[in-house]
């Protein structure tokens, strides 16, 4: 992609929740992105400046974000899962999804993720189906077989 046809990517300022932020990381675009859909990055930090995981949100409605990759990926260290971590960063992110004309967001995850499954559940995220991962995917070579879809509606602006 040249520079003249890059994605609009805007600036966001810290995203402040109750326990965490959401900090701009980077932009991901083409041959750096999952599926070459543009994306954000974000770092999940602490309000002490604690990093405690990243999420990204991929823009657009290209069908393997659809179908298997999801707009919406997230992942919280170790150290500190089991607090609804992921969750709250996803309802702090939903503003950028909207500024982007996103109404709802799908979320993927591999079957055998109970934490992934238990934070679609906290959203309210509705489970869709399960589907099965194209071998010439970039998810095929990483590992992954199968993803659980489920449809996330964003919930309004406050």
């Amino acid at each position: 992609m040249t520079a003249a046809h890059a994605f609009p990517f805007r600036r966001y300022e810290p995203i402040v929740g109750e326990e965490l932020a959401l900090l701009l990381n980077r932009y991901l675009e083409g041959a750096r992105a999952l599926e070459g859909v543009p994306a954000y990055l974000f770092d999940i930090v602490l309000h002490d400046g604690t990093l405690v995981g990243q999420i990204d949100l991929r823009i657009g409605q290209d069908d393997a974000l659809i179908t298997y990759a999801g707009q919406l990926g997230y992942g919280i260290e170790p150290p500190f899962r089991g607090h609804g971590y992921a969750a709250e960063a996803c309802r702090l992110i939903a503003p950028v999804a909207r500024d982007h004309g996103m109404s709802a967001l799908w979320i993927t995850c591999n079957p055998d993720n109970i934490a992934s499954i238990r934070t679609c559940e906290r959203l309210g995220a509705r489970l869709i189906e399960q589907v099965k991962v194209p071998r010439w995917s970039e998810l095929w070579r990483r590992g992954d077989r199968e993803k659980l879809r489920y449809y996330w509606p964003l919930p309004p602006s406050a």
